[in-house]
């Protein structure tokens, strides 16, 4: 069993930092993809072959409140560089460059407050354990280089072969940083891209081997220069046309998740959102290698034979809910856990009822590996008829798990601070409970105590 995980959101932890910490009005919407990542699913069998493909699943349910019948159509992404094929064939060598956020509000504490209690590190603090935890997956001949920006951008590490740098006084040069300045993100983000460009271009021939990737460590709360979404966003875009690719790793409970969410729809690009630096480097443990390659890119996903009323689980996808097309800029392989499941790269598909007639669906994925050579596979699916003693039905159980996390994005999302609001919430509560017992995937409890703080 295998999956792929797409651009975007790598997971919903600045959403539950806001609920929890009930220090900000503001909590951010919590994105499908985001959840989905954080979650694993069955995916049929191994894939051995191809780059990108999906298994299809079938679900029929009750509405929630109107008990009327919905269809939806799952689509577990799976490729051969999933779980162990990406250690098969090793991840690629980096041109690796971290842009590091050293502005004034970097001083604050990680909760949100100012850095006066000693106990409460800042969130530069957290940064610079987060960006020595990173550099520990880097190889000797990966090439890297850090960027500090707070008005300006400056070089701190020279971009060079790491295996040549001094690693006590690269440590030592990180650990001294102090926080100063306004935030001018555009600045940092341009200085990382001129180093890359640098190497590029002092190369006799271009290197096929190597994956470009600016990795910013930031609260992206930008004050000076380029503060725009569609200005930053530009900047990725043009990044990555040279295929330079950017992940953002988003410090702090003020997180700007809203800015981070556009930027990171270009090729390429992701985003992680740090709860503490000890839990990030546990997760980069399992996911540096799969974040930092894609597979292919302009994955378009689309099915005929009936209307698609919503699509969930791509930050493309979901702005076209009135298409029979799914857009994925980018596609990752993904973890696999011990029970042979794999990590997010769902799509959840809500068709229109005709599929209950039974008529056969066609689905086209096509898409560009890294060298820019065209795919195309059609795969063909139908609903069933539900049986007399039928209520709903579910192919599998993870067309059922993501049934459910759908649903709870949207009881989080669409949360009303009133008595009818609350009492929707313990409502979906007890149906979660239950689903949880049947699902059997013990994590989802913690969605039960996030609508519990979510009720307080």
């Amino acid at each position: 069993m295998s999956s792929c995980a797409f651009h975007g959101a790598k997971d919903t932890t600045n959403t539950r930092l806001k609920i929890r910490s009930r220090r900000t009005p503001s909590i951010p919407k919590m994105t499908y993809h985001g959840l989905f990542f954080e979650y694993y699913f069955n995916a049929g069998k191994i894939e051995k072959q191809k780059i990108f493909t999906a298994e299809p699943f079938c679900g029929i349910v009750n509405n929630l409140e109107t008990n009327e019948k919905e269809y939806f159509l799952s689509l577990a992404t799976k490729s051969k560089y999933d779980g162990e094929g990406i250690q098969e064939i090793g991840r690629p060598k980096l041109n690796c460059v971290i842009v590091l956020d050293i502005s004034g509000s970097m001083s604050c504490s990680f909760t949100g407050e100012y850095h006066n209690v000693e106990s409460h590190s800042s969130k530069l603090e957290i940064a610079k354990r987060s960006l020595l935890g990173l550099v520990g997956h880097l190889n000797d001949e990966d090439n890297f280089g850090v960027v500090i920006f707070d008005d300006d951008a400056e070089e701190l590490i020279a971009f060079q072969n790491f295996g040549k740098i001094d690693k006590e006084k690269m440590n030592d040069k990180i650990n001294k940083l102090k926080t100063r300045g306004g935030t001018n993100m555009a600045e940092g983000f341009i200085e990382g891209s001129r180093m890359i460009e640098k190497y590029l271009k002092s190369q006799e021939k271009e290197d096929l081997e190597r994956e470009n990737r600016i990795i910013f460590l930031t609260d992206a709360q930008p004050t000076t220069g380029e503060t725009r979404s569609e200005g930053l966003f530009t900047l990725a875009r043009k990044a990555s046309e040279k295929a330079i690719f950017t992940t953002f790793i988003g410090i702090g409970v003020d997180f700007n998740v809203e800015l981070i969410d556009i930027i990171t729809k270009t090729k390429g690009a992701n985003y992680y959102s740090v709860n503490s630096s000890s839990e990030f480097k546990r997760r980069m443990d399992t996911d540096f290698d799969y974040v930092m390659t894609p597979i292919c890119f302009d994955a378009t996903i689309k099915v005929d034979g009936a209307k698609i009323l919503s699509v969930y689980g791509s930050p493309d996808a979901e702005s076209e809910k009135e298409t029979t097309i799914a857009n994925i800029s980018t596609v990752m392989p993904s973890n696999v856990n011990e029970n042979n499941e794999v990590q997010g790269g769902v799509l959840l598909l809500k068709m229109d009822k005709s599929v209950g007639d039974g008529l056969p669906l066609n689905i086209t994925i096509s898409f560009k590996d890294k060298l820019g050579k065209e795919y195309q596979e059609v795969i063909n699916i139908a609903f069933p008829e539900l049986q007399n003693d039928q209520s709903e039905f579910f192919q599998d159980l993870s067309i059922r798990k993501a049934i459910l996390l759908v649903r709870f994005v949207d009881i989080v999302n669409n949360f009303q601070r009133n008595d009818e609001g609350k009492e929707k919430v313990k409502k979906f509560i007890d149906y979660l409970e239950k689903e949880i017992k049947i699902i059997g995937d013990e994590k989802l409890n913690r969605e039960v105590e996030l609508l519990n703080d979510l009720l307080k």
